[in-house]
């Protein structure tokens, strides 16, 4: 039913108020009678887009359960309700979320290496200037004169 809902939407419903390419259709519940159907939409874009796309789906849904009727072999076409899917955007907004943290760890592990190394260097020129500082191995220090 889901498939069969997707198809119509982008092919056979021409209302300018739903933009087919920010709008599809994310699951539908039938009732255990087969009388009733939830049509969960998503549409990417403000919540002005959404509600006109939800009026305009609510105002066609008669010709949509015709052409459902067409497509489907049952003896009753459920009567569908078009309700506006959430948890698809929120979905969308945590793997959001995760990308920034994940982007923001990786930013911070890139500093702290390049602290690292940049530590890793003084100490390496520090090393060279206490090895050039050294006494000689014999013993004798070059500032004695003897």
């Amino acid at each position: 039913m889901r498939q069969i809902m997707g198809e119509l939407l982008l092919t056979k419903l021409s209302d300018p108020r739903i933009d087919r390419a920010r709008t599809s259709v994310t699951r539908v519940e039938v009732a255990e009678d087969l009388l009733t159907a939830k049509v969960y939409i998503s549409v990417m874009g403000t919540d002005g887009q959404q509600n006109r796309t939800i009026q305009a789906l609510r105002h066609a849904s008669g010709h949509i359960q015709e052409l459902v009727m067409r497509q489907m072999s049952l003896r009753a076409t459920p009567v569908l309700s078009f309700l506006v899917d959430t948890e698809f955007k929120k979905t969308l907004e945590t793997l959001d979320i995760i990308q920034r943290v994940a982007d923001e760890i990786q930013q911070k592990d890139e500093a702290r290496l390049q602290a690292a190394r940049e530590a890793g260097q003084d100490a390496d020129q520090t090393q060279a200037g206490e090895i050039e500082q050294s006494p000689p191995p014999d013993g004798t220090n070059q500032d004695q004169r003897s």
